[in-house]
């Protein structure tokens, strides 16, 4: 079966080569140092195929968490992970930021800091948790648009605000560069006081402080 994937690898579309990654090791076709694997991190790290395929980081960063745990979520297929098409499809989060369009708005993005957001899973993936994903679509604006302030939901000393009471809700400023690393991203939201999710103070905090926002985007596990 490894002859027909080595067949079919080469005329594959970006997007079907990275969903059958898992696919291809399991017949043995993607192996370290083989042929098939480098053909692969080539063309994932190959800036503007990605970029003429459309690719979203998000799709990347799903691949890159199945490819690695080495199972799919249903079924029983099972793979040995290659560290190279690993790395790969990490280094194509990143350069897949490239291929999205801005929209030359100024944004206003908040972003739930809770501990919940560490729990669960998005689309079923493991460990892809909402706070994982939220930093990627923070990153996403960061990186893509020229004008953007990233703020995540917190409270005041004595209480987590929002429907939890106590303290006062509130936003504090999320310090998210375009250089940054998703790690690095989540450490920064992580290391935030929680707060309830009031999903009105982006708006009151812009109003108050008279900022000039065209677009607002809330990050939440949609506890509230």
């Amino acid at each position: 079966r490894s002859d027909v994937w080595a067949a079919l690898l080469p005329h594959m579309p970006m997007t079907a080569m990275i969903r059958t990654l898992a696919k291809m090791t399991a017949v043995g076709l993607l192996q370290p140092l083989g042929d098939a694997a480098r053909f692969v991190m080539a063309k994932l790290m190959d800036r503007n195929g990605l970029k003429r395929s459309r690719v979203h980081p998000i799709a990347l960063l799903s691949a890159l968490k199945v490819y690695a745990q080495g199972h799919g979520e249903r079924g029983k297929l099972a793979w040995s992970p290659v560290s190279q098409v690993t790395d790969a499809l990490d280094e194509a989060f990143y350069l897949a930021f490239d291929a999205i369009e801005p929209t030359g708005k100024r944004w206003l993005v908040a972003i739930d800091v809770s501990g919940s957001m560490d729990a669960g899973h998005i689309a079923g993936i493991a460990g892809m948790t909402p706070r994982m994903v939220a930093a990627a679509m923070a990153m996403v604006t960061v990186r893509v648009e020229k004008q953007s302030h990233v703020v995540g939901f917190t409270a005041a000393s004595g209480g987590y605000g929002g429907q939890w009471g106590g303290g006062t809700p509130g936003l504090t400023r999320i310090d998210i560069t375009p250089t940054m690393r998703l790690d690095q991203v989540v450490r920064a939201m992580s290391a935030l006081p929680m707060g309830g999710t009031d999903c009105a103070q982006p708006m009151l905090h812009a109003t108050k402080e008279r900022l000039a926002v065209d677009a607002f985007a809330t990050y939440t596990d949609n506890e509230t």
